[in-house]
């Protein structure tokens, strides 16, 4: 038997990004920030264990979470060692409770897993095989299921840059490269009150990382009450106002233009594949990679 730490190495960038890697196996992490959803989040946990692809590791943020139920179940999961919990000691907001999972991970890849949902077992295996085989895609976004208070399967369309600027197409749980994330500074903390997985998507993509899907639905939401989606869309004109502000530059009419006359030419010169690998790339300036 090969010795513990003998089975592990480290490939780091010029820029000292990387990851660990157990017997040339990509690690994957599987990130779970949590805010008063101990009613749910075993399952979430449960759904990021049961991976057809085991080299994965699973952070759990507790974002400060005040109501007993929750703060009883986290008890109970810090005791599994293959959970790896962290607390905040106040309340900073979801994009947060992700950047401080990412900034504590191990893996080459992160997939981002919200403590009401759950994914599919193949989820990792999937996604991450697209990752391997082709280097300039930088996320990878999947079908979703709907369950709870309402039922039904949303697969995505090829995912165009710039009709993305308009409407979030992009799972919220897609894997992506923790290079892409290091390059972009993580989630933005400033949009606390929602859809700061769309300006994520935006922001990997003007750094010119391509998207691709898997046109299965292996990514759970579920759908109830009042969560944080219903009230994003309550604010959407004040939230979505906030992104174009930090995107000011993707905005000008002049980009626009030229944004819209590149996806309508590279829509018609691009078949559409059922079950293939939809990708887009942003190709001008903003590829720094």
């Amino acid at each position: 038997m090969v010795p513990f730490l003998q089975q592990f190495h480290i490939l780091l960038d010029d820029n000292g990004i990387g990851g660990i890697y157990l017997n040339d196996i990509p690690l994957v992490s599987i990130i779970i920030p949590c805010y008063n959803y101990g009613k749910y989040v075993e399952e979430a946990i449960s759904s990021a264990k049961n991976q057809t692809y085991q080299n994965v590791e699973i952070i759990l943020v507790n974002d400060a979470s005040t109501d007993p139920l929750t703060k009883n179940v986290l008890k109970k999961v810090e005791g599994d060692t293959s959970v790896t919990v962290i607390h905040h000691e106040v309340n900073k907001g979801l994009p947060a409770a992700r950047n401080t999972a990412i900034n504590t991970s191990s893996g080459k890849y992160i997939l981002p897993l919200d403590a009401d949902d759950t994914i599919e077992s193949t989820i990792v295996e999937k996604t991450m095989k697209i990752l391997e085989e082709t280097t300039d895609v930088g996320f990878v976004s999947v079908g979703m299921r709907y369950f709870g208070d309402v039922n039904f399967v949303h697969v995505p369309p090829p995912i165009n840059f710039y009709k993305l600027l308009y409407h979030n197409n992009v799972s919220v749980t897609s894997l992506f490269r923790k290079i892409a994330w290091e390059q972009v500074g993580g989630y933005n903390e400033s949009l606390t009150e929602g859809y700061e997985d769309w300006e994520f998507w935006i922001n990997l993509a003007k750094h010119g990382w391509r998207c691709s899907c898997v046109e299965e639905p292996l990514f759970n939401y579920r759908k109830h009450g009042n969560s944080m989606i219903t009230e994003s869309k309550k604010k959407h004109h004040y939230i979505y106002n906030q992104i174009k502000n930090i995107h000011r530059d993707l905005y000008l009419p002049t980009k626009l233009s030229q944004m819209k006359y590149q996806w309508r030419v590279t829509k018609m010169k691009e078949p559409r594949l059922k079950y293939s690998n939809k990708s887009f790339r942003f190709q001008d300036n903003y590829q720094s990679k």
